[in-house]
C-alpha cells in the first residue's frame, strides 16, 4: 500500500503559516497586562466580599501575620494542638456494659 504524497510546496513551513500566530513579545505584553488588570482591578474588588472587612478587622485586632501558614505563638494554636494531642493519646472508648 502506498501513501500518496502531498504537494510539499504548500507545506506550512514553506508558506509561513507557522509564523501567523502572535509574536512572542506581544504574548508577553498581553500576559503582563492581564496580570496588572487582575492585581489592580479584580483583587481590590475583594474588599467588597461579605465578611472580608470583618476578617481584616480580626487580623488587625489580634496582630496576626495573615500570610503565615502555622502560628506557634498564639494561644488558640497551643490549645488546639493540646486538644489534638490529648485526643490521639487518649482516644474515646465506648462505655462498658
Amino acid at each position: 500500500m502506498t501513501i500518496p504524497r502531498e504537494d510539499r510546496s504548500e507545506s506550512p513551513r514553506r508558506n509561513g503559516s507557522l509564523r501567523r500566530g502572535l509574536n512572542p513579545w506581544w504574548k508577553l505584553v498581553l500576559g503582563i497586562a492581564l496580570l496588572l488588570a487582575f492585581f489592580l482591578v479584580v483583587a481590590p474588588l475583594s474588599k467588597h466580599l461579605p465578611g472580608a472587612r470583618r476578617m481584616g478587622e480580626i487580623i488587625d485586632e489580634r496582630n496576626l501575620r495573615a500570610t503565615a501558614i502555622y502560628y506557634t505563638d498564639l494561644e488558640e494554636t497551643a490549645e488546639g494542638s493540646a486538644a489534638i494531642r490529648d485526643s490521639l493519646e487518649y482516644p474515646p472508648t465506648p462505655p462498658r456494659p
